[in-house]
């Protein structure tokens, strides 16, 4: 052998090693799937179906009279604007339907369904969303910040219990304050969740615990800690990743016009 032949070879081998080194490489990122960092994880099973036929609507405070502040047209509506909006909603074929109904798969293909909801937990959605409600025998579900239970503003676990006890309400977590989950640090963000599922499980009973965000900030983090602490839907107001357990919702501010609104909200 001499040594051009040697040099060859040797070239030879080190090509082969590096293309199998690489082939590898590409192979492991298929598997981990480096490729879509931005993907959540595959949620446990759940019973429903998305259908792309669900409407969930987002209230805050809920009065008697109009809101005159400009900035709380967002945040605050009226029983009578409430109502209203139901009613068009029920026009155009939107049935309603809990959270929960959904979430345990109730809902029907080709039937178009809406769900309302109040973050926050102001004494409004008791004092005149309450009657409203009951009195159509809509289903609601209430986001509530259970470190705000004793400030005269938000609802008190009475409030909550009875809201419960009438079977049209659900009410869930919303962390502890209202502040951004993706902001927190990932103890105090694990703090909050802790103490707000507590708060809940011991004034109005265990049942299958959905969390929506405060401002719907979310993270891979957030939205992983929340699944290991048993939450099983996930609200934000814009999706960053596909999950099948995150849902979308829209907010009503008080001078939507419903039939328009629906037009444009995302359906999940």
């Amino acid at each position: 052998m001499n040594l051009r032949y040697l040099l060859q070879k040797k070239r030879e081998i080190i090509r082969t090693v590096v293309i199998s080194v690489l082939l590898l490489g590409i192979i492991a990122l298929l598997v981990i799937g480096v490729g879509s960092s931005n993907n959540l994880p595959p949620a446990a099973p759940h019973d429903y179906i998305r259908q792309a036929n669900l409407l969930v609507l987002m209230y805050h405070d809920v009065s008697l009279e109009p809101p005159v502040d400009p900035e709380h047209i967002e945040l605050v509506t009226t029983g009578e604007k409430l109502a209203a909006d139901i009613d068009a909603l029920l026009g155009l074929n939107y049935q309603p339907i809990s959270l929960e109904d959904y979430y345990f798969g109730l809902a029907e293909a080709g039937q178009k369904y809406f769900v309302i909801s109040f973050d926050d937990g102001y004494k409004g959605v008791y004092d005149v969303a309450y009657p409203v409600l009951l009195e159509k025998q809509i289903p609601a579900a209430v986001f509530f910040n259970t470190g705000m239970e004793h400030y005269q503003a938000f609802l008190h676990y009475q409030d909550l219990q009875e809201l419960e006890q009438s079977g049209l309400f659900k009410i869930y977590t919303h962390l502890a304050y209202h502040v951004k989950a993706t902001e927190l640090p990932i103890e105090e963000y694990r703090r909050q969740l802790d103490a707000s599922i507590e708060f809940l499980n011991t004034y109005v009973g265990e049942k299958p615990m959905f969390l929506a965000y405060p401002y719907g900030e979310h993270n891979l983090d957030t939205c992983l800690l929340a699944r290991e602490h048993g939450i099983q839907l996930q609200l934000v107001q814009k999706m960053h990743f596909p999950a099948e357990d995150i849902l979308v919702r829209v907010n009503v501010p008080y001078n939507a016009d419903i039939k328009k609104l629906v037009k444009k909200a995302p359906h999940n």
